[in-house]
């Protein structure tokens, strides 16, 4: 990720705290007596909710990004990744 100033992280934050917010309130209509839908064939039914995997990967997705971004305001940078090459001289 790219440096950015305090003013562009708080921003960002905002963005996807709102978009977050949506994310929910359609997981909750989902989630709701609305959101269950019923089939019948024959003398067979079943009921199901609606609800769609990409809506709980999204609501996760930009919940990591949210948690990254505060750690960065905050002062925690993010992990490195090191390689190590064992050599047997």
């Amino acid at each position: 990720m790219k440096r950015l100033t305090k003013s562009q992280i708080v921003r960002r934050i905002e963005k996807i705290n709102e978009r977050l917010e949506s994310y929910y309130a359609k997981e909750k209509e989902l989630l709701a007596a609305d959101g269950i839908q019923s089939y019948t064939i024959g003398s067979r039914s079943i009921s199901r909710y609606q609800y769609s995997n990409n809506i709980k990967e999204q609501i996760e997705k930009l919940e990591d990004e949210r948690d990254e971004l505060e750690n960065l305001l905050n002062g925690i940078s993010p992990r490195k990744a090191i390689a190590v090459v064992p050599r047997d001289w």
